[in-house]
């Protein structure tokens, strides 16, 4: 086999691969609009929204806080399945503006319109289908 058809090859294998693993997220049902409910360590509540789209999608805060620009912008996140009715989102503040955090969330699926987690800065959040 020649040397461009073997990177041919092996680059339809990785895209056959994604594809497999992009369509194996699509199964799950999440992608879609969602509203968010975050509770803060301190009790406050705040609200947020979220679409997702296979393995991906964007969060946006709504609020906005003069001391930190890091709030309420739209933020892009990827999304995946750690185990059956589990999954994990990744917020990636610093894409989004230089110097803002990445943050982890873990869910537990309660039911098809409703997911419970907590972030890795201890927030409670529930997020609801729209």
């Amino acid at each position: 086999m020649r040397r461009s058809s073997w990177r041919a090859a092996a680059c339809a294998g990785m895209l056959a691969t994604a594809a497999g693993l992009a369509a194996g997220q699509a199964a799950d049902g999440l992608e879609g609009e969602w509203t968010a409910r975050i509770t803060l360590k301190n009790g406050r509540q705040v609200d947020a929204q979220m679409q997702l789209q296979a393995a991906g999608g964007t969060w946006r805060t709504l609020a906005q806080n003069p001391g930190d620009p890091c709030v309420g912008i739209p933020t892009p996140m990827l999304w995946r399945r750690v185990e059956s009715g589990v999954y994990e989102l990744h917020l990636q503040g610093s894409k989004a503006l230089t110097g803002c955090r990445d943050n982890l969330i873990t869910f537990q699926q309660l039911d098809a319109g409703t997911l419970r987690g907590r972030s890795d800065a201890g927030a409670e959040i529930v997020l609801t289908r729209r």
